[in-house]
């Protein structure tokens, strides 16, 4: 299983946890990491070299 990325999403970073969403016009730059089955609500930002733990969710 990977994770899901909304197309309007702008994901740099490769390091996301399996079954992670990642909704409408999210962006994740580079170095972050996100653990798995988080979820990254609209138009959240997050980012470069924050790290957010497993089942966390984000919203804007």
């Amino acid at each position: 299983m990977t994770f899901f990325k909304h197309p309007t999403a702008i994901v740099e970073s490769e390091e996301i946890g399996e079954g992670t969403k990642i909704w409408h016009f999210v962006h994740v730059r580079e170095k972050a990491k996100i653990g798995k089955n988080c979820i990254i609500g609209k138009s959240a930002y997050i980012d470069t070299e924050v790290e957010i733990g497993d089942t966390v969710k984000i919203q804007n």
